[in-house]
């Protein structure tokens, strides 16, 4: 025999040692038993993240996991601790919460786009989930938004002018002792 077929079967020999070819697919949990793999399950939750403003059928999402319904819906809710249905339901109302943080969109558009039957069970179902109606949300949210620069702008005004870098248009002349937290001056020149 010569050395490549010795090397081939010296190789083929410790593959089939026990413990040195790792599964295929590693389970999600301690027992493969009733479980998704991890691929299947990635591969399932990337087609409901890419397709929230379509048709999420369990058939199609059990299609896509390669399993019949049963076994994929018992299996589903084994690995995420939901249904398939309420999983996507409650993607959709993370999509939603974007959606009205954008603003832009009337609140029937969102329900209709994120395929809620009305814009009453979209309300429902927000209102059960974040605890506020989504109109409330959006007004809650846009206000977070519209104070965030002006929390900036009141940090950068308390924060002390001396210690501040202001780069190589900085006057070295310029007296900056003479101004407070404000930009205001402190003593009798611009009285």
């Amino acid at each position: 025999m010569d050395i490549e077929n010795r090397q081939s079967v010296a190789l083929a020999a410790r593959l089939l040692q026990p413990g040195t070819i790792a599964p295929a697919t590693q389970s999600i949990g301690p027992s493969a038993k009733g479980r998704l793999d991890r691929r299947r399950l990635f591969r399932v939750l990337d087609h409901i993240d890419r397709h929230l403003e379509g048709d999420l059928t369990l058939d199609s999402m059990a299609s896509i996991a390669c399993l019949s319904r049963f076994h994929f819906a018992r299996a589903f809710k084994q690995a995420v601790g939901q249904s398939p249905l309420r999983h996507v339901i409650a993607r959709r109302l993370e999509r939603a919460k974007a959606l009205l943080i954008e603003g832009r969109a009337p609140l029937v558009e969102i329900a209709l786009t994120l395929r809620f039957s009305s814009q009453a069970n979209f309300t429902r179902a927000f209102k059960q989930s974040a605890g506020m109606a989504p109109g409330q949300y959006r007004r809650e949210a846009t206000a977070a938004r519209d104070m965030n620069p002006l929390r900036m702008r009141s940090r950068f005004n308390a924060t002390d002018p001396a210690h501040i870098d202001l780069g190589e248009s900085f006057d070295e002349n310029f007296p900056v002792g003479q101004f407070g937290l404000r930009g205001r001056t402190t003593n009798a020149i611009n009285t």
